[in-house]
């Protein structure tokens, strides 16, 4: 468990931090206006994320959160990982915590694995490691994230920890086209190009983006690169029908740190990574009647991951220079979905069903320290892995005045491991006219990770016995906007998981007990006060696993300071306190974690307007005070650091 002293500090800052919160109450009335979270009483906010098909949020009994393009364009952030960490339920652990890198998320006190990640319906989920690492996608082509958290498989299948559904931007709607030029210029050479084409010719509407992100590493140890590209097409067809193309093309390239063990049964190293992964996907939508739409999808992803180790000069054992290790792995899927919705005046229903087929395969590359300690041979050549999964959902939304009601019900098929049913009830009731309820109950899964069951090389075994990790989840939550400046939003979650996977000291999983996750979120936004609006939240996520006895917290509280006047000027002021349990970093959180504040300021201003182009300039201060929020001995979090952008729209 944590020191009490550590706990103290958790508390006092989540205090603080809500105490600022109110102090807007100081304004008039007359300087108010809508607050940022009272979309949740907005019709006009529409969901896809909880039944597959749009639906009002105060209709959505899930615990979801939303970003904008608005709002990740107002943060100046440089990874998806940095946007998503803002969130309350969401944690976000960086290796390195740097200029980009790695970056994987928990939601909740779940573990990477257990979350979700889709773009344009592509699962970006390794069939290596079962997680997402959600760092290297370009912002520019977001239009909208929508995050469950808790389980969503009678909707999603395996969705043990939540679902992040990354909504791509349209293509445009008027032949004149609009092109956005974009370059920011940081130290370390940090360095980030992006530009952006919308438009439509003819029938056929396009979005094209190519972007490049560079850094010679805020900390000497690292380095990043990455070329970005995507595009997508959106054909008019007759009857109101559409057919929508995809496509993206990443080629990351970093280097981690240096991993300095100061042994003689083990060598120092560096890690270099490339991680190049592209996908397809192809949609057709169509209405057949005015309350009946059919969609029809197809996609195709492929990835491969690159884990370069080479032997350093501060070894105590092996030759510097030396290759410690080469991994190369690639995996490959394909998938296609089929999914009706119905709808009229007070029910909506969503049916569906998708298939999805992936497979894996491993190279590795052992260098002369590794052949003669490991006893293994110069290369490794692992069997491939391959699964089939299917499932089948029907969700339906029923509205009776003031309440809703979202039974839902998902049977999935897995060719190695056991089938599975996904039940769901969840209710919103709006108590008043700023008062809004939800709560639900549900049952959900993880499949086993490909690489657990099958494959692998010489020295894994692999189980394919392992059964998946079943989920019994409670949500509830209530939304309150009664006092004309501030509204809340505070939810609580247990999530009792059987069959909880632990791997023995051969790196084999097996099913052990029972797992609890219990917690809370609580976040509050004021209106705007002399063009100052103050945003924060507060995550605690405690695990209580029944095999090992020990429980664990991970504590979460975000505080954000924002302006905006009419003259233009956009500004914020954010600061982050998270405490990281042992079970999220590998042993690691207790080493180098610090108590400290992280907090980044940025402003910029649209410097100049017309109707041909418009210029806007920015500039971001990271780690403005030089807090130190380490994850670990190795992956040290940078003191400050400063960039600066510019973006031209024609």
């Amino acid at each position: 468990m944590p020191h009490p002293y550590f706990f103290c500090s958790r508390t006092s800052a989540s205090a603080i931090f809500f105490l600022l919160a109110l102090l807007p109450t100081l304004s008039s009335a007359a300087e108010m206006v809508e607050a940022p979270m009272a979309m949740y009483f907005d019709d006009s906010q529409m969901v896809e994320v909880a039944t597959r098909a749009p639906k009002p949020l105060r209709q959505v009994a899930e615990n979801v959160s939303i970003i904008t393009a608005e709002e990740i364009e107002t943060m100046h952030a440089q990874s998806l990982g940095e946007v998503l960490s803002r969130l309350p339920g969401v944690f976000v652990y960086s290796s390195p915590p740097d200029f980009n890198g790695g970056s994987q998320v928990f939601i909740q006190g779940s573990q990477e694995e257990h979350v979700l990640v889709l773009i344009d319906g592509v699962r970006l989920n390794s069939a290596m490691s079962g997680a997402a690492d959600v760092n290297h996608l370009p912002l520019r082509i977001i239009e909208r994230i929508e995050i469950i958290k808790g389980p969503a498989s009678s909707a999603w299948g395996s969705s043990q920890g939540g679902v992040i559904n990354i909504l791509t931007k349209k293509t445009g709607s008027a032949a004149k086209p609009i092109a956005t030029v974009s370059g920011s210029f940081g130290e370390r050479q940090v360095a980030q190009y992006e530009a952006d084409l919308t438009g439509k010719a003819g029938t056929i509407g396009y979005y094209l983006y190519a972007g490049q992100q560079d850094s010679n590493g805020l900390m000497s140890d690292r380095y990043y690169d990455s070329g970005r590209v995507y595009g997508k097409l959106g054909v008019d067809l007759p009857r109101s029908s559409t057919l929508t193309l995809t496509g993206s093309a990443l080629s990351p390239h970093y280097r981690t740190t240096d991993i300095t063990l100061g042994s003689a049964w083990a060598p120092d190293y560096n890690q270099d990574i490339r991680d190049r992964n592209h996908f397809f996907t192809a949609n057709y939508d169509t209405p057949l009647t005015d309350s009946l739409h059919l969609n029809l999808g197809a996609r195709q992803y492929e990835r491969t991951f690159i884990d370069n180790r080479i032997i350093l000069p501060t070894t105590l054992t092996g030759t510097p220079d030396d290759l410690f290790y080469k991994a190369r792995w690639q995996e490959k899927s394909k998938g296609m979905n089929v999914h009706l919705s119905w709808q009229d005046d007070w029910q909506q229903v969503s049916l569906g069903g998708e298939m999805n087929r992936s497979e894996m395969s491993t190279t590795t590359e052992y260098g002369p320290w590794t052949q003669t300690n490991w006893w293994v041979p110069a290369q490794d050549n692992s069997k491939p892995g391959y699964e089939e999964t299917w499932g089948v959902y029907l969700n339906d939304t029923m509205t009776f005045g003031r309440l809703t009601l979202t039974p839902g019900l998902r049977y999935d098929h897995h060719s190695i491991s056991k089938s599975m049913v996904s039940p769901s009830l969840g209710a919103t009731f709006k108590l008043r006219e700023d008062t809004l309820l939800r709560a639900i109950a549900a049952r959900g899964f993880q499949h086993p990770i490909l690489s657990y069951l099958s494959g692998g090389g010489i020295w894994d075994i692999r189980n394919p016995a392992l059964k998946p990790e079943v989920v019994t989840s409670w949500q509830m939550g209530v939304e309150n906007r009664s006092l004309p400046f501030l509204s809340l939003k505070f939810n609580t979650f247990l999530h009792s998981i059987k069959d909880t996977w632990w791997a023995d000291g051969f790196g084999t999983y097996w099913n052990g007990g029972v797992t609890q996750r219990q917690g809370f979120e609580v976040e509050a936004a004021t209106t705007p006060w002399h063009n100052l609006s103050l945003v924060a939240n507060n995550t605690y996520a405690l695990t209580k696993p029944e095999d090992t006895g020990e429980d664990v917290a991970t504590t979460a509280t975000n505080l954000i300071v924002r302006y905006q006047d009419q003259q233009g000027w956009r500004g914020e002021l954010t600061g982050q306190y998270i405490w990281w349990d042992t079970l999220h970093t590998g042993g690691l959180g207790q080493y180098g974690q610090t108590e400290n504040l992280v907090w980044n300021a940025s402003l910029g201003r649209t410097v100049y307007s017309s109707s041909f182009v418009s210029c806007d300039l920015y500039a971001k201060v990271y780690n403005l005070f030089n807090g130190a929020q380490d994850n670990s001995v190795w992956y040290q979090s940078p003191d400050r650091w400063v960039l600066a952008g510019m973006k031209l729209t024609f």
